[in-house]
C-alpha cells in the first residue's frame, strides 16, 4: 500500500509540474495577458522611427520560427546612424493595462508575447494560400513584397498588390507620391510608405518618406 500511495504521490507532483511550466510559459502568459501593440518606434534617444505597422505586420505572420529580429533591415531603416539602438513597444492588455517593451538592437522579439488578430491571420494566410498557379509564381520570383502601406499611423492605404505589380526584373523602383500610389489617404501629413519584403528568402523592411525614390533590393 505505501508504494502504491507514493507513485501516487509522484504522479500527482508529475502533473502539478507539468501544469505550471505550461502556465507560465510565454506563449500561455501571453495568450492570458492578451498584449495588444498599441505603438512601437525605433531608434536611439530622439531620434526614433514609427515602427507600428511594421512591427504589427512581422509579428502577425509569426517571424521567422517564431522570433522577429530587431535590426536596421526590420525595422525599415537606420535612424540614428553608428548609435546602439533600441526597439519600444507600446502594448495594453484584456484588463486595459498598459506596458512597455524594450528589445536592444540585435537581439530578438517572442513573436508569441503578443497577440495575433484574427484578421491579419486571415490575410496573410490568403497571401500564402492563394492558389497553386499564383503561389509557384511567387516563389519563383527573387523579389516578394509582403505588405505596403502608405500614409500615416492610423490613416493608411494597403499597397500591396500595386507594389508587386511594379516589380521588374527581381527590382522595385518608384518615386513615393500620391500619383504613384493611388492617392492620398492622409491629405495634408507628411506620408510614408513602408515595406515588408522577401528577398532570397530573407525578410526586411524599409520606410520611405513621400517625394523620396524607393529602390529594392
Amino acid at each position: 500500500m505505501r508504494v502504491i500511495n507514493q507513485s501516487v504521490k509522484f504522479l500527482i507532483l508529475l502533473f502539478v509540474f507539468s501544469a505550471g511550466v505550461m502556465l507560465f510559459s510565454p506563449g500561455f502568459a501571453a495568450q492570458d495577458e492578451g498584449w495588444q501593440i498599441t505603438r512601437a518606434d525605433y531608434g536611439f534617444r530622439s531620434q526614433r522611427n514609427d515602427v507600428t505597422d511594421i512591427l504589427r505586420d512581422l509579428i502577425s505572420r509569426g517571424g521567422v520560427n517564431g522570433r522577429v529580429a530587431v535590426n536596421n533591415q526590420t525595422m525599415g531603416g537606420d535612424p540614428a546612424v553608428g548609435k546602439d539602438k533600441s526597439l519600444r513597444i507600446f502594448a495594453r492588455n484584456r484588463r486595459n493595462e498598459e506596458r512597455e517593451f524594450d528589445y536592444r538592437e540585435g537581439g530578438f522579439i517572442d513573436a508569441a508575447m503578443f497577440v495575433v488578430r484574427r484578421d491579419d491571420r486571415d490575410d496573410h494566410r490568403g497571401d500564402r494560400d492563394g492558389g497553386d498557379r499564383d503561389h509557384d509564381r511567387r516563389e519563383a520570383r527573387s523579389l516578394i513584397i509582403i505588405r505596403g502601406f502608405y500614409g500615416v499611423q492610423g490613416r493608411t492605404a494597403n499597397v500591396t498588390d500595386q507594389l508587386q505589380s511594379m516589380v521588374r526584373n527581381g527590382v522595385l523602383e518608384l518615386f513615393v507620391n500620391n500619383a504613384n500610389l493611388g492617392g492620398d489617404p492622409a491629405i495634408g501629413a507628411d506620408k510614408v510608405l513602408i515595406v515588408v519584403y522577401s528577398y532570397r528568402g530573407q525578410e526586411q523592411a524599409t520606410a520611405v518618406h513621400e517625394g523620396n525614390r524607393l529602390v529594392i533590393p
